[in-house]
């Protein structure tokens, strides 16, 4: 048939093709063109399609018309590499064809649906007998099950089958990988081993399937508090490690292992039951070492973790610690000791009636006495604590022996007992207090829990329902720190607040600055108009409780009403005054057998000299402050 004069562009060249097909054995090229059990196309040196197969069109999941005339780019899949990048040229004797004519080989495609599939492409230049070349048939052998065989292969080879995490085979490219980006950023390869502890004993007791299904649980939460950029592996039976990229200092890394040990607060659920769990933790960063020394050193770690039988102890590899890391790490060691060996005391200090000075009950403040280094405030041990998760433990004992000591005390008075957020939102605190009433013999009036203002607004439903629990018991809460948070109001309407502390940071100014004078008369407004008990923190003169005095304040607190102190003996009480107890004293061991009710300290018309009470030079700390944050020296 002779060619059509004037036809153009693409119209053209698949008139050209037709022409092929019904020339001289254009019959025969026709059938097996078409009946190919494999995808074809005819298409012009430009990439355009000129005519598809119907093996192409079903590969594709698009018609022979939606194809023809469209460049074979439409089939490329959109997260590779654009072809032309490639560089790729056409073999010698070829003629200049387009860029993904010439990609043979396995290729990713995509399918109209969006689908993804494999394929192996080749292509074959049509010439006309004089060697012009005329159209390329392009073939597609789709290999989309093999390739997905193959990945699945691969995948079951790298990857816990129990977990779906990474596995100990993964670990390596991933830590190669790691400490060779670590080296171009100049920063550190950080390594959290983790092994949970007793997990042979959820097996004996529960079975093997609760405690795989335990594992999982664990890797999913594993998982889902893990950074972008870190990977979490599973090692085997109990073991797992998290791989940090980009760590800066062993801050940075301890914050990390907070984290994922954080997944542990919640109870985990297996055959109807609750189990809590706890982890050991080994710790190890690293820049310039291969991936083995990393893993050397961390496994070092997890194992002086566990070396005693001791549980959820964090331990970081000695080589990466400073003198001043050392030190902070020893001070953990004992302190996961003192509350065995009897450590630790508590300070009291008197809350009075503003008026006339009546003793009205008292804060109890922690100190610990250290065996080698003296008596310690929080200030010296909080890092400690919080880096061992020991402040519910601490927050345990605080509860405990105030409620025995106040239970030695008048009948009318009160003991105040400082909670911090993550040990009020925890499971069983409301039973804890309980238990501690219940063994003192404590009336639960007599008992106030002080709650920083953070926590009252921010506090989850678990607080809130151990709250309302305590508090339908009879024991009162009390909002510590008043007006130094971003919403007093809220706090005071989200739970059943029965008294306000004014932080000590206005009482110092109340005198001489008539904006914080302004505020402080707000504050006891607003507690007076809303019915609770409001209560000065850190008076330290008699210019200040005067002032408070004349504003309304009834209640107060600080040294100019007696600093903190352990109970007296009865030896030291004479007629409800307690004689002064020399410094060496105070900072020695609790003195035994405490009165029938503690006495209230000599009363200070100015503050003592620091070289008279050394012990609080540091200043006085609040037993929760522990737990939320350091009370300011002068309380």
């Amino acid at each position: 048939m002779p060619r059509s004069p004037g036809t153009p562009g693409a119209a053209g060249q698949r008139l050209r093709a037709i022409d092929t097909l019904l020339a001289d054995r254009g019959q025969l090229f026709q059938a097996l063109f078409m009946a190919a059990p494999i995808a074809k196309a005819m298409v012009d040196l430009d990439g355009h399609v000129l005519v598809a197969n119907p093996r192409m069109c079903a590969l594709t999941g698009r018609t022979a018309e939606s194809l023809a005339g469209r460049h074979v780019d439409l089939l490329a899949h959109p997260d590779d590499p654009p072809v032309g990048d490639l560089g790729l040229v056409p073999a010698p004797g070829e003629p200049p064809l387009d860029p993904n004519l010439l990609l043979d080989g396995e290729r990713r495609l995509r399918r109209s649906d969006g689908t993804e599939l494999w394929v192996v492409q080749s292509h074959e230049v049509v010439r006309q007998n004089d060697g012009t070349p005329r159209f390329v048939v392009l073939s597609l052998v789709d290999v989309t099950d093999r390739r997905r065989a193959e990945e699945d292969a691969v995948r079951r080879a790298f990857m816990d089958p129990l977990t779906g995490l990474p596995n100990r085979r993964a670990l390596t490219d991933r830590l190669r990988h790691a400490v060779a980006l670590s080296r171009r950023r100049g920063l550190q390869v950080g390594l959290v081993h983790l092994n949970i502890d007793r997990f042979q004993a959820v097996n004996d007791a529960l079975g093997h399937e609760a405690g795989d299904l335990l594992l999982s649980q664990f890797a999913d939460r594993l998982r889902w508090s893990t950074r972008v950029e870190d990977t979490a592996v599973r090692l085997g039976a109990d073991e797992f490690l998290v791989v940090a990229e980009d760590v800066e200092d062993l801050d940075g890394l301890r914050a990390l292992a907070d984290r994922l040990l954080s997944v542990l607060d919640e109870p985990f659920v297996v055959a109807d039951r609750e189990i809590t769990l706890s982890a050991s933790v080994g710790l190890t960063l690293g820049v310039d070492m291969t991936p083995d020394d990393l893993l050397r050193q961390a496994q070092s770690a997890l194992t002086k973790a566990k070396a005693d039988g001791s549980r959820a102890r964090v331990e970081v590899y000695e080589g990466a610690l400073t003198h001043s890391d050392v030190d902070a790490l020893q001070l953990e060691t004992d302190l996961r000791h003192a509350l065995d060996h009897d450590e630790l005391r508590l300070f009291y200090q008197p809350i009075v009636h503003l008026a006339d000075e009546t003793l009205l009950g008292y804060e109890a403040l922690i100190r610990w006495q250290h065996p080698t280094r003296g008596l310690l405030p929080p200030g010296a041990f909080l890092d400690a604590a919080e880096n061992n998760r020991l402040t519910s433990k601490l927050g345990a004992w605080v509860l405990r022996r105030a409620c025995l000591d106040a239970a030695t005390w008048a009948d009318d008075l009160r003991v105040h007992v400082n909670v911090s957020a993550r040990h009020l939102a925890e499971d069983g605190f409301s039973e804890l207090v309980a238990a501690a009433l219940e063994e003192s013999g404590l009336p639960p009036h007599r008992l106030e829990l002080e709650i920083t203002e953070s926590t009252a607004l921010f506090a989850a439903e678990a607080t809130l329902h151990a709250v309302a629990v305590v508090t339908d018991a009879g024991v009162t809460l009390a909002l510590d720190d008043f007006g130094t948070g971003y919403s007093a109001i809220t706090a005071l309407h989200r739970l059943p607040i029965h008294t306000v502390k004014i932080d000590r940071s206005f009482v110092a100014d109340v005198v001489t600055e008539p904006s914080t004078a302004a505020l402080v008369h707000g504050l006891l407004q607003l507690g007076r108009g809303m019915g609770l008990q409001v209560i000065a923190e850190g008076i330290e003169d008699l210019d200040q409780a005067a002032w408070l005095l004349d504003h309304g304040c009834a209640m107060a607190q600080g040294y100019a009403f007696g600093r903190p102190a352990p109970l007296p003996s009865p030896a030291e009480v004479f007629i409800g005054e307690v004689t002064d107890i020399p410094a060496e004293d105070v900072a020695g061991e609790l003195l035994p057998e405490p009165p029938a009710a503690p006495p209230a300290l000599p009363r200070q018309r100015t503050p003592s000299s620091p070289e008279a009470h050394d012990l609080t030079d540091t200043g006085p700390v609040a037993a929760g402050t522990l737990f939320d944050e350091l009370a300011d020296p002068e309380d």
